[in-house]
């Protein structure tokens, strides 16, 4: 990676962003530093580095240049606590753009090619120097094949009475790169619980990664491409419902109507209304609780996509007094941004702070509504605890 960031002096000293007031908000919610308390990983600190050097009053070692690009998990938990409203994320998404590297590369490949990337990304880091060890892009593998069943919870919930005043309406399902690639079990089993309500479920029109991810990892033209190709193939599907089982996809999409990506003016509205959970279409349909039950389900909230909480609601709902939440414990897991492949340790370490927190016992299991999630917090649970998306609960 370039020492040379001299696109920092564009991103700041022209008022584009306030000024970091250096108040330290943004410490205790950053899953880096309450992991690791390392103040230097902070979004406090890259703000600070960032009009530094918009200043010309340092200079950044090749290292130091890594560590400001990469480690970063685009939560946006910073953004919330900042007085001013500064991202770190976004910040960060602007310089990986400007400077894009064979890491934003190996990133947006993964997202692009799901499994198929992961020998490619091995040959690439063969061939290229520095920033992915071949032992980060192998264990970011691992956690994707961490998906498979071996500590996947057992189906324990079945439907009973479908809720059916959505009957008669058609659907598309955004299923996401993880459901498409590694998991079509999650894809399945939302077809199935949509035809029980009586939704016709469509054929895919050629969907692909809503394009969250690559925004992060600093590819806005790549970004762009997918987001207008989704757009596209919902038009083609006549502007149906759009059900989503991913917080992350679910943000991710969202956030379109506030872009200029070609939406009509009469699109707007449609677009925001059909975009809906698979949570909020079950809407009052009830499950019989089997015999495979846990004891304790403890509900890890994603990070993106978490202010609606449909998710949430649903499965208090039907899991009962088994569903173990609380408010004021809500840890990131790791997995954003381009943490996983460029910093393993580090994001490794904020799970372990996730499960040190939610301490589960063997039986019990962890759920949660994100692919991304999933992937991490499977891929580091104890021996004896179930981790998965809610579909895997049911049955």
């Amino acid at each position: 990676m370039s020492t040379e960031l001299s696109p920092v002096h564009c991103l700041h000293g022209q008022g584009r962003r306030p000024t970091c007031i250096l108040c330290g908000r943004c410490l205790p919610v950053c899953p880096l530093f309450t992991a690791t308390g390392r103040e230097e990983l902070s979004p406090r600190a890259k703000f600070f580095l960032a009009k530094a050097l918009g200043e010309g009053r340092a200079e950044l070692s090749a290292k130091a240049a890594e560590m400001l690009t990469t480690a970063c998990l685009s939560c946006g938990r910073c953004e919330d606590a900042c007085p001013l409203g500064l991202c770190g994320p976004d910040l960060v998404a602007e310089i990986r753009a400007a400077h894009p590297g064979f890491a934003g590369m190996l990133w947006k490949l993964w997202v692009e090619r799901a499994g198929l990337a992961w020998p490619l990304a091995m040959t690439l880091g063969k061939l290229l120097p520095g920033n992915i060890p071949i032992a980060a892009v192998s264990r970011a593998r691992d956690a994707l094949a961490a998906l498979g069943a071996g500590k996947a919870p057992a189906p324990w919930l079945f439907p009973k009475n479908f809720d059916t005043r959505q009957a008669g309406k058609k659907a598309v399902i955004f299923a996401g790169c993880v459901a498409e690639h590694a998991n079509p079990r999650w894809k399945a089993e939302a077809a199935r619980l949509l035809e029980g309500l009586g939704v016709e479920v469509l054929p895919d029109p050629g969907f692909t990664c809503c394009g969250c991810t690559l925004g992060h990892a600093g590819a806005p033209q790549a970004q762009a491409a997918m987001q207008q190709q989704n757009i596209d193939a919902w038009r083609r599907a006549g502007r149906p419902l759009m059900v989503v089982f991913c917080a992350t996809c679910r943000c991710g999409l969202r956030a379109y109507a506030r872009k200029d990506l070609g939406l009509a003016m009469d699109e707007l509205t449609p677009w925001c209304e059909n975009l809906v959970s698979l949570a909020e279409l079950l809407g009052d349909t009830t499950f019989e609780i089997g015999q495979a039950a846990p004891p304790a389900v403890r509900y890890h909230r994603p990070c993106h996509g978490a202010g609606g909480n449909q998710d949430l609601s649903l499965l208090r709902r039907i899991m009962g007094e088994r569903l173990v939440f609380r408010e004021n414990e809500t840890p990131c897991c790791g997995f954003g941004g381009l943490t996983k492949l460029t910093h393993p340790d580090l994001s490794e370490a904020v799970a372990r702070d996730a499960l040190a927190i939610y301490a589960p016992k063997p039986g019990e299991q962890i759920v949660t509504g994100c692919s991304g999630c999933v992937t991490q917090l499977r891929a580091a649970a104890p021996d004896g605890v179930g981790v998965g998306h809610w579909l895997e609960t049911i049955g």
